[in-house]
């Protein structure tokens, strides 16, 4: 059985972890670069423009990234528990 408070704190934090990578890359002034090589890698050309950070925002965004996360990790803790079911 999964633990489903470990699970669900693994992913808020990676997933917030993530975010607020970004964050910096956007506060560093590289994210623009960063952007305009990944969509060139796929092939893509879009008008994308990333801003220049507001703290604020930054902190939104990492907050609900670690909410999401956590949530997301409940869901999955629960169907792998509900599917795997407790070892004999």
């Amino acid at each position: 059985m999964l633990n489903k408070l470990r699970v669900s704190l693994f992913f808020g934090v990676m997933a917030a972890m993530v975010h607020f990578v970004w964050a910096l890359l956007v506060a560093a002034g590289a994210a623009q670069t960063y952007v305009n090589w990944i969509t060139d890698m796929h092939f893509i050309k879009t008008g994308f423009v990333v801003q220049t950070l507001d703290p604020v925002k930054a902190l939104a965004l990492v907050v609900l990234a670690f909410v999401v996360g956590m949530v997301g990790g409940y869901i999955l803790s629960t169907v792998w528990n509900l599917i795997v079911g407790k070892k004999k």
